[in-house]
């Protein structure tokens, strides 16, 4: 099994460099057009990654593309720290599904990401052939020689006016032979082209074994969408998942002595905002006295048919009535330590619309020099009394052993949303005073 190549999110890799080939350059070019060009920019025997993460794997040779908030020179003990990061996010977010245990870490750093998704694969697809594959009814037309089911009799007379001895039926089967089991059958096929290890093409084998009486059919992203999971195939959710990863995104190149491209990428920016809304999730029990509710993905329309949607919108009580932060994450590091025009902006609408009081931009933490700012946005003349403000929030996310820390979303609660919550009632209780010096001056 050849090493695979690390880069990190908008970095540049060169033909001839880690084993990476004018064949492997050529057959990502056809794949980043056949998907519109998000994934790099191709320059002269050389891609320019963006900000996409995971992993591609092209014939042999996988390559790794490794998120990164550290400045300074790339090394392996760098890469190395990122690519534990991604692996834990990931896990924490609920999107790779993989054994957390010691022995199993130690295992996963000498396996390609690529596999990593195979194995989940192939563990969910064993899971469910241990507890029994889901059996459905479908209906079954072929002429027969006996009555079985209804007759058709367009068909029946079409096909059998010369032969009297048969009838051609509908009629009803209750097998395996169905279109959740099809989508696991198109997926473990790829799994036997792909995998690296010698020993997930074995597990691979042996599930199709399990899968021999399904008919193979192609699986598009239409009908893996309109898959409706009831209580019977809810237990199917995750193997789907994977398993469309793994379909929409592997891309056969069909001549010979091509490489076939397979590629498992997210966008960096959604990755970490689904990790910074789980971890206050999971955050929010610890603070039931608060009365925290948290909402991801909160909509309201805006301007016609558009909608502004932050990603993380937190209600609590407050002094006097239910106060409301908006948290928006952002997977860069702001230039001079100051938030964009473009970003404030957002925040200044959100505010309004949401009814915020303030919003944070919540970015990963670079280095120990970043100072956090809170300044209050100017009164506008429609609303003049409407103070408002946006905040900056650099989130810290390894601890001295440099793991993804795991109260990052109790931090986040306590430091930026009841910090503010403390500043709230400090903010009514002057405002309380201020009336009650007024009443005694008139009276």
């Amino acid at each position: 099994m050849s090493k695979p190549v690390q880069v990190f999110e908008y970095e540049t890799l060169v033909v001839g460099e880690q084993g990476f080939g004018v064949n492997h350059f050529e057959a990502l070019v056809r794949y980043n057009d056949r998907h519109g060009c998000q994934f790099f920019t191709v320059g002269n025997q050389r891609l320019h990654f963006l900000n996409y993460v995971g992993v591609i794997q092209v014939g042999g040779l996988s390559i790794e593309i490794l998120p990164k908030a550290d400045k300074g020179a790339t090394t392996d003990a760098l890469k190395l720290k990122w690519r534990n990061a991604l692996l834990q996010m990931l896990r924490r977010s609920g999107l790779l599904h993989v054994e957390a245990a010691p022995e199993a870490d130690l295992h996963l750093q000498q396996s390609p990401l690529v596999d990593l998704y195979l194995d989940a694969f192939l563990s969910e697809v064993e899971r469910l052939s241990h507890e029994g594959l889901v059996k459905k009814y479908r209906t079954i037309q072929a002429n027969l020689y006996k009555l079985k089911g209804r007759i058709l009799f367009g068909q029946h007379l079409r096909r059998n006016l010369l032969h009297r001895e048969r009838m051609y039926t509908a009629h009803e089967i209750y097998d395996r032979d169905n279109v959740f089991n099809r989508v696991l059958k198109c997926a473990m096929g790829i799994v036997g082209r792909l995998a690296i290890q010698p020993s997930l093409v074995t597990r691979g084998a042996v599930q199709s074994l399990a899968l021999e009486s399904v008919s193979e059919s192609r699986i598009t992203s239409e009908l893996s969408d309109k898959l409706v999971f009831d209580r019977n195939t809810e237990r199917y959710r995750r193997a789907i998942q994977l398993a469309r990863l793994i379909i929409l995104n592997y891309s056969p190149d069909l001549r010979g002595g091509r490489e076939h491209v397979v590629s498992i990428l997210l966008d960096m920016n959604k990755l970490f905002e689904r990790f910074i809304l789980v971890q206050l999730k999971q955050a929010q029990a610890k603070f039931a006295d608060q009365n925290l509710r948290i909402t991801g993905q909160s909509q309201k329309r805006f301007w016609g048919s558009k909608s502004l949607r932050p990603d993380v919108v937190v209600d609590f009580d407050g002094p006097e009535n239910r106060e409301r932060v908006i948290l928006d994450t952002k997977w860069k590091i702001p230039r001079d330590g100051q938030p964009s025009d473009n970003d404030l902006k957002q925040m200044y609408a959100y505010n309004l619309q949401f009814g915020s009081r303030l919003s944070v931009l919540l970015y990963p933490c670079s280095d120990s020099g970043q100072v956090q700012v809170s300044q209050p946005f100017a009164c506008s003349d429609a609303l003049p009394d409407y103070p408002h403000a946006c905040a900056t929030h650099y989130v810290n996310l390894f601890d001295d052993s440099l793991q993804l820390r795991r109260d990052i979303g109790e931090e986040l609660v306590r430091e930026v949303i009841l910090a503010n919550q403390k500043g709230r009632e400090q903010d009514h209780a002057v405002r309380a005073a201020a009336k009650l010096a007024l009443l005694n001056r008139a009276s």
